[in-house]
């Protein structure tokens, strides 16, 4: 990666994407991760057809957040306009995570929003995490609208479901956005084996 001050943001990048796919929340080359790049509007993004153990400085591809390529010779993530609309309307978050981890997708498969199984998903999460339908694979640019007028209703909302496609967070870090995907994750599961 040329722009060598970002290093420490592919590196978070490439240890979060390494445990998920130990976790076994995101199997083969699906889901995406990125990062805001600080001092412009770019943002460092998984390139597409990369599986998250395969995430490292020469997968991972700067874009603008239209998705056209600054650098890198690999093509960005089919979720890099997504991601590039939420940094675009939420300047404080600098990292997003998405993966088709196993229980928060089986439970928006039946479900118009997450129940809060623990008193800390209640406190981390918002109070908010809603399930959208965007009938797709990768979000359509129709669907973006819908999902940004969420976040502008519920200033605290830190995540999302897609139906049959997984979850998003949102936050400052990738650290912390890892650590709300495993509590997103884990409340789904509780709530799941609750019978909720």
């Amino acid at each position: 990666m040329k722009y060598q001050e970002y290093k420490e943001l592919s590196d978070a990048m490439e240890q979060a994407a390494h445990k998920f796919y130990q976790l076994r929340y995101q199997m083969s080359n699906g889901g995406n991760l990125s990062m805001r790049a600080p001092g412009h509007d770019w943002m460092l993004v998984k390139a597409t057809d990369v599986a998250f153990d395969e995430v490292c400085a020469d997968t991972i591809v700067v874009t603008d957040f239209d998705g056209n390529l600054i650098e890198g010779n690999r093509k960005p993530s089919k979720e890099a306009l997504l991601h590039g609309a939420i940094y675009r309307e939420l300047p404080e978050v600098c990292a997003i995570m998405h993966c088709h981890s196993p229980y928060a997708t089986a439970w928006a498969d039946k479900h118009e929003t997450l129940d809060f199984s623990t008193r800390h998903s209640e406190m981390k999460l918002g109070g908010n995490v809603p399930v959208f339908d965007t009938h797709s694979y990768a979000v359509p640019k129709e669907y973006f609208p819908m999902i940004l007028e969420e976040f502008r209703k519920n200033k605290e909302m830190n995540a999302f479901l897609l139906r049959g496609h997984g979850q998003v967070t949102v936050a400052g870090t990738m650290r912390e956005a890892a650590y709300l995907a495993e509590l997103v994750e884990e409340t789904a599961q509780i709530s799941l084996l609750a019978g909720r």
